[in-house]
């Protein structure tokens, strides 16, 4: 049986410079390229896709907050001024290079079609954009993020269950009772409860001889007929103390502008 020999095959000494030289993803042909949209290399043949791979990725942040930093998964991006017009595209490493790492980062708000690949026809009525996109970074102050996070986790507090208080006493002249009315109704407008005080800072109030029975409910009627003129006012829990002597009156307007 005869044994042919087969010789290795031999390239020539450019070829195997260029092998060595030239990225591993240069040495295919266009049409094997995953990077670029077949429909687009012909603009640019070195350029790469850039962002997240899906849309869910980039605008939903992951556990550890949002995409940040090296977690950027581009060699460029754009990052918006101050006066929110964007730059143009940089490096990634030269960015984070130009900002204090101590202080600040690059976050990740979005991303758009790359300038390079602005003026390439857009995708039909219906279809995906497969234009390659950039990321669009801004530079963010770690202290003023952390105190932003820390203020939206906060339960937002409901105007209604705060309660303003009104102190009077029981032989309050007219123009000062009318000026702390005033007062109470601005409050129930605003949709706050507000609680009526009396005798809270002075025993004194209390003792005065001069504070008649009638007096003391001509007054609390008084209180009532202005507070009822707020619609929706109404006292949503029964008055504590005793007339002439220390005592609370508590009133709400449901439905007005905070609620």
């Amino acid at each position: 049986m005869k044994v042919i020999a087969h010789s290795p095959q031999l390239i020539s000494a450019a070829e195997a410079l260029r092998l060595v030289i030239l990225p591993r993803w240069r040495q295919h042909p266009p049409c094997l390229r995953k990077s670029v949209p077949l429909r687009y290399q012909h603009l640019n043949l070195q350029h790469r896709n850039y962002g997240p791979r899906n849309k869910a990725s980039l605008t939903a942040p992951s556990n550890d907050g949002p995409i940040r930093d090296e977690g950027i998964r581009a060699p460029e991006i754009q990052i918006v001024g101050q006066d929110n017009s964007l730059k143009p595209p940089a490096s990634l490493r030269g960015s984070l290079a130009s900002i204090d790492r101590s202080t600040q980062f690059l976050m990740q708000v979005g991303e758009k079609v790359h300038p390079r690949f602005a003026d390439a026809p857009g995708p039909d009525e219906g279809q995906r954009d497969d234009r390659p996109k950039i990321p669009v970074c801004k530079i963010v102050d770690k202290l003023s993020y952390r105190q932003a996070q820390i203020a939206k986790a906060k339960p937002k507090k409901n105007p209604s269950t705060l309660s303003k208080e009104v102190e009077l006493n029981w032989t309050i002249g007219p123009h000062d009772l009318d000026r702390r009315l005033k007062k109470m109704r601005e409050f129930l407008k605003d949709g706050r409860r507000v609680e009526v005080v009396f005798g809270k800072k002075r025993r004194g109030w209390m003792q005065r001889k001069d504070v008649t029975e009638g007096k003391a409910k001509g007054l609390l009627e008084m209180i009532r007929d202005q507070a009822a003129t707020v619609e929706g006012s109404k006292e949503w829990k029964a008055l504590e103390g005793e007339e002439g002597g220390e005592m609370r009156m508590f009133f709400e307007a449901k439905g007005n502008k905070s609620k």
